[in-house]
């Protein structure tokens, strides 16, 4: 598999984030439900890389895995980064597409990227939130939420597991043990992540991106 931690051409990203709105780092004011501006936790990666690399963010809301697939040559490959963060599955899964249709897309653009002599590194879905359940019994609505997201993450990591790439693990980084929900610190609508959610999302893909070549994670 591709392991140089190099751009091929002076003007190649380093690292493409790809993905939909938890790539392109949106979140709402709790108050008022209103969008806030962008927070994409490349913005904080290439912060913390300053001239040594450039990172491209790719991040598309509502975009479901089957439109990452129609898209990811364009937006990765013929880009040619070295290595590339991909991240779907919430859109698909709040349309009640399967986890197995999902991990299916997503194990296209994994080959692709593979194909191309592009490292691609999988991302765990993040958790819900849904206020006023965190003690006593969940409905069935809720627990059908969390089990689908366990299963597609099951697959996640499985998948990166048999093709030896990455797997950042964003559904245990921000989630409170032992209700397996998002944690309220980390989530602007119970949906997306806020600041402080997209700082977590940073760090977790800097220590398995970076952190070998460049040390560790500034933040």
């Amino acid at each position: 598999m591709p392991e140089n931690l190099t751009s091929q051409t002076d003007s190649s990203p380093l690292l493409v984030c790809f993905g939909d709105s938890l790539t392109a780092g949106y979140q709402v004011q709790v108050e008022t439900g209103m969008p806030l501006p962008d927070v994409p936790y490349g913005g904080l990666l290439q912060e913390w890389l300053g001239a040594r690399g450039k990172i491209s963010v790719k991040g598309i809301c509502g975009e479901t895995t089957s439109d990452m697939v129609t898209r990811f040559s364009r937006d990765v490959i013929d880009v040619g980064p070295s290595h590339t963060v991909i991240l779907g599955g919430t859109n698909d899964l709040g349309w009640g597409v399967t986890p197995s249709t999902i991990i299916t897309n997503l194990e296209r653009c994994y080959t692709l990227a593979l194909a191309a002599g592009v490292q691609p590194v999988g991302v765990t879905v993040p958790s819900i939130r849904a206020e006023g359940y965190d003690v006593g019994p969940l409905p069935a609505w809720l627990q059908a939420h969390l089990r689908y997201r366990l299963e597609l993450n099951r697959l996640i990591a499985e998948r990166c597991e048999r093709l030896q790439m990455p797997c950042v693990d964003l559904f245990q980084g921000t989630s409170d043990p032992p209700s397996s929900f998002l944690a309220a610190r980390f989530s602007s609508d119970g949906l997306h992540l806020n600041g402080a959610g997209y700082l977590m999302f940073a760090r977790l893909v800097w220590n398995a991106v970076f952190a070998d070549r460049f040390g560790a994670c500034p933040a």
